[in-house]
């Protein structure tokens, strides 16, 4: 699967996105860290995702550019996380009905501003996959 192809960190610092937004990637891991410590981002063709245990656990996965970064939540839509996402201001993109993902896009200070609504979202997901 060319989604799934592995790549690394230079390969999203130089090609796709840029060290800053890349950066951004692991600020998100911490967050994602309070959930499990065993978390670590896993490095693919077209988006970076994480793994557990070496095994892929994808309930939230980070898309890099040169300017922003996309994060994306996979959860179900519904009225009550559309209200969590607007009551903190955060920028969404039109919601992934293939992958079931709420696609947010983050500036530079957007997830230390957002962390708490961030972390939330990402605890939803977590137990959303986990079920």
């Amino acid at each position: 699967d060319a989604a799934a192809a592995p790549t690394d960190r230079s390969y999203w610092e130089t090609i796709k996105g840029g060290p800053e937004t890349v950066a951004m990637a692991d600020q998100c891991l911490e967050l994602v860290k309070s959930i499990d410590t065993a978390f670590e981002l896993k490095y693919n063709k077209f988006y970076i995702g994480l793994a557990r245990n070496a095994r892929a656990f994808n309930f939230v996965t980070f898309r890099p550019k040169k300017k922003h970064m996309t994060l994306e939540i996979a959860l179900n839509q519904s009225e009550e996380n559309d209200k969590l996402i607007a009551d903190a201001g955060l920028e969404t993109l039109e919601y992934n009905t293939r992958w079931g993902t709420y696609r947010i896009r983050l500036e530079k200070n957007d997830i230390k501003k957002h962390a708490e609504t961030l972390k939330k979202l990402m605890v939803l997901a977590f137990e959303y996959r986990s079920a």
